[in-house]
């Protein structure tokens, strides 16, 4: 099984340094009128500054829970709230994680993946099957295919299964999978179903 570290799926570091939290954590101006603009309390504030960061770097929203402390302690003090995780804990349970999420797609000029993401992913990946047949690689080729048209990335284990997928009609000759709908010779070439 491929593992997450084996691809260029972004990930964060856990120990991060002064300088990486100066230059690639902290807002800018524009970040923060955009901070003030969506928000109306420091909670609030926070919630969207953290996933703003994440957004940015990541491609992707991930838990809060997941990120290292003094990566939310340096926001926390930017942002001038006091680092505390049941600040971020009620910005989740109040429901903010999914109304800030597509503002700060919209600010970014990202599409959602829902919103045809996996179409451009299994496309990429089918093209990439006919020469490639490395789990990782055809990820790799997935979420470079993603981050230039401008999507969100999914979850690592929808990027995993897709690749796993789309190898399949390469390496069974005559047998399609329910899933992507594509119709398969034995010469292993597949053609897009209409």
């Amino acid at each position: 099984m491929t593992a997450i570290h084996e691809t260029a799926y972004p990930r964060l570091r856990s120990n991060l340094t002064d300088k990486e939290l100066r230059e690639l954590y902290t807002p800018t101006p524009e970040e923060m009128a955009f901070v003030q603009q969506v928000t109306s309390s420091p909670v609030t504030a926070l919630g969207v500054a953290v996933l703003l960061k994440m957004f940015q770097r990541l491609g992707y929203f991930p838990a809060f829970e997941t990120l290292p402390p003094r990566l939310m302690a340096h926001l926390a003090g930017v942002m001038g709230t006091p680092n505390r995780d049941d600040l971020l804990r009620q910005y989740e349970a109040n429901g903010y994680r999914w109304r800030h999420g597509p503002l700060i797609r919209a600010y970014l000029h990202v599409n959602a993946f829902r919103e045809g993401g996996r179409r451009v992913l299994v496309r990429a990946m089918l093209e990439a099957a006919q020469s490639k047949d490395i789990l990782a690689d055809l990820i790799n080729v997935g979420i470079e295919a993603l981050v230039q048209a401008r999507y969100e990335l999914p979850a690592f284990s929808t990027l995993r299964r897709a690749a796993q997928k789309a190898r399949v009609p390469r390496l069974t000759c005559g047998i399609t999978s329910r899933w992507p709908p594509r119709s398969t010779t034995c010469s292993g070439r597949r053609s897009l179903a209409s």
